[in-house]
């Protein structure tokens, strides 16, 4: 079972974050509004904001569960084309994120021999330099992720969401956990998620709509739906566009090939 943890103090790098509480990085944000937890356990409060220190994506991290309950980023058309520019190869450089005290963090021996891999919720691929590559390497940017989906399809809708950002100039994207069921853990300390999101909002727009992933091996770790922000927000109790009216939007199909399709074929849940 998950008992509160009580932060007793917060390092300069990251804040606590209370519904509409000002954020330390609001550009990460559509209007600078920071997502508003509804109706979690009450053993998820007290949400800690991780900005990156080279900008680019904010994680809202759990140090009860030790993950990020989600990362949001503004990804550009700018960002993308310096990544596809500058970068010779991904250098992996996992490590905890410092910020955070070893109660409150993964640990780099949490995910040794796990079966599971570290997945990055704010993707290196997003980043447009060493050192934006760098800052997702931190644990707290990362959930235990099964590598056929992580590997697979879930690197396919990264692709799929750069390729709409490229197109459309700039997106807000959110990526997280889902958890159903009862939740099982690394090492007693990590949590481990039933389902992994996606949602997409357009700001010129104001469209909206999630991809929703089961967090397994196998054929079942490769197919998705496309869910609305309400949905969305049923299922992880966080209000991620709270004050924002969103119409459906038209999520691309993940490809291998780099060509996208469109999304209407697996409807709106």
């Amino acid at each position: 079972m998950i008992t509160k943890t009580i932060i007793s103090a917060i390092t300069l790098s990251g804040c606590l974050l209370a519904n509409a509480e000002a954020s330390g990085c609001p550009d990460q944000y559509p209007d600078g509004v920071v997502p508003v937890v509804r109706n979690p356990p009450a053993s998820w409060n007290n949400l800690i904001e991780l900005c990156a220190p080279h900008g680019g994506f904010v994680d809202g991290y759990s140090p009860v569960l030790r993950v990020p309950l989600y990362a949001v980023e503004h990804l550009t058309r700018e960002h993308i084309i310096e990544h596809q520019r500058n970068h010779e190869g991904r250098t992996d450089s996992f490590r905890p994120d410092d910020r955070l005290t070893h109660d409150q963090r993964a640990e780099l021996g949490d995910y040794k021999r796990s079966g599971y891999d570290r997945g990055h919720m704010a993707p290196d691929a997003d980043s447009w330099d060493e050192a934006s590559e760098y800052d997702t390497f931190v644990l707290s940017n990362m959930v235990p992720q099964a590598p056929d989906n992580n590997r697979e399809l879930h690197a396919h809708i990264e692709g799929a969401v750069r390729h709409l950002a490229k197109q459309d100039g700039e997106l807000y994207v959110y990526t997280g956990p889902v958890f159903q069921g009862d939740t099982q853990y690394l090492h007693r300390r990590v949590a481990i998620p039933s389902g992994i999101f996606k949602l997409v909002y357009d700001p010129r727009t104001h469209e909206a709509s999630a991809y929703l992933e089961n967090n397994v091996n196998g054929p079942q770790g490769q197919t998705y739906t496309v869910i609305t922000p309400a949905r969305l927000t049923e299922l992880t109790g966080i209000d991620f566009l709270p004050g924002i009216q969103t119409k459906p939007l038209d999520l691309p199909v993940p490809r291998d090939s780099g060509s996208f399709g469109h999304s209407r074929k697996h409807g709106f849940f």
